[in-house]
């Protein structure tokens, strides 16, 4: 399960260091499977081990594709944004162009656990987020089944 958050800083070719705790899990077979990256809700990036994108990718394939719209748009969005984004030996990933553009990704990051996948976000537009999720948090709570 991933968890925390981390503050961290793309470097002018936009590599990024992951956490050592991320990238444990994400590199769960020694650095043979990459991780996948692809475009978040909300605007972030999302990044999964491959093992988790699977799973997710499953999910996806199971919908009606052929019978619902809203679906197609769906697969069409989360599949063909997604890349395969290897963590080099120093622990770094290269985000794509349209990852980084997608959720308006500079310099200045945020990594962010989110149990079966992690969140990449610009710094700014997270500390907004987090404020707003921070003042609203009794009344989203209220909202949850199972809480």
């Amino acid at each position: 399960m991933y968890m925390g958050t981390y503050e961290h800083r793309m470097d002018a070719k936009f590599r990024l260091v992951l956490p050592a705790r991320i990238r444990e899990k994400l590199d769960q077979a020694d650095g043979q499977l990459p991780a996948v990256a692809a475009v978040g809700l909300d605007r972030c990036v999302s990044l999964y081990s491959e093992e988790e994108w699977l799973s997710f990718a499953d999910k996806i394939r199971r919908l009606p594709f052929y019978s619902n719209a809203k679906f197609r748009d769906f697969a069409r969005v989360m599949l063909g944004s997604a890349h395969e984004v290897p963590i080099d030996g120093m622990g770094r990933i290269l985000l794509p162009q349209v990852l980084r553009e997608y959720a308006m990704l500079e310099r200045d990051v945020v990594i962010n656990g989110v149990s079966d996948h992690v969140e990449i976000w610009d710094k700014e537009r997270w500390a907004a987020k987090w404020r707003a999720g921070l003042d609203n948090l009794a009344e989203m709570a209220e909202g949850v089944e199972g809480l």
